[in-house]
Formats: structure tokens, C-alpha cells, sequence
């Protein structure tokens, strides 16, 4: 499930460029920041050996952040970047919380 979340964050990344919402510079660099976080998160997932969920956990806070970031940072009247946010915003976190407590423990 790591790829996919990393793919998101990826999307989370390229999406002010695509979409072109690039100008508003508070949604562009949210989009961005949180985008990288949930790749490195992915990246280190896939990375590792163990059977740890922290991973997971951080890609879930950055997916809920992504959600209410346009309305905390004021550029929620943009409705490409409010809509864009919120539906990846809430695939991230809803796949991390499968993750978390969807899956059963294997040790």
C-alpha cells in the first residue's frame, strides 16, 4: 500500500503545477510540503524491513493536514486547490488508516 500512498503524495506534489492553481503561493507550497512528506514516508515504508505503522501514521496526519489546510490557510476560495486537497487529502488518510487499523498485526 506504500506505493499508492506514495503516488498520491506525488500527485499532492505535481497538482498545483497541472492543475494550475501554482500562483497562489500558500496553496502551492502546502500542496507541496505535505506531497513530499507522504513520498518520503512512502519511500522509508518500502525502505524498511519491519512491521512498524509509524509510517503510516505520519502519511494519515499529512492526509488530514492536506484536508483542512485550505481552510486554516485561507485558500479554500480557490476551488481547484480546495478540491484538490481535500479528495487527496482524504484517500491519503483514509489508505493510512486502513493501514493502521484495518490491518491485522503480523509479527
Amino acid at each position: 500500500m506504500y506505493w499508492l500512498t506514495g503516488i498520491l503524495g506525488l500527485a499532492l506534489i505535481l497538482a498545483p503545477s497541472i492543475l494550475g492553481y501554482g500562483a497562489n503561493a500558500t496553496a502551492n507550497w502546502t500542496s507541496i510540503i505535505l506531497g513530499a512528506v507522504v513520498v518520503v514516508v512512502s519511500v522509508v515504508k518500502a525502505l524498511a524491513k519491519d512491521v512498524g505503522k509509524w509510517e503510516y501514521w505520519v502519511a494519515g496526519i499529512a492526509g488530514v493536514l492536506t484536508v483542512i489546510a485550505p481552510f486554516v490557510l485561507g485558500f479554500s476560495a480557490h476551488a481547484t486547490a480546495l478540491r484538490t486537497s481535500i479528495i487527496l487529502g482524504a484517500v491519503v488518510a483514509i489508505l493510512a488508516g486502513y493501514q493502521v487499523f484495518g490491518q491485522p498485526q503480523t509479527k
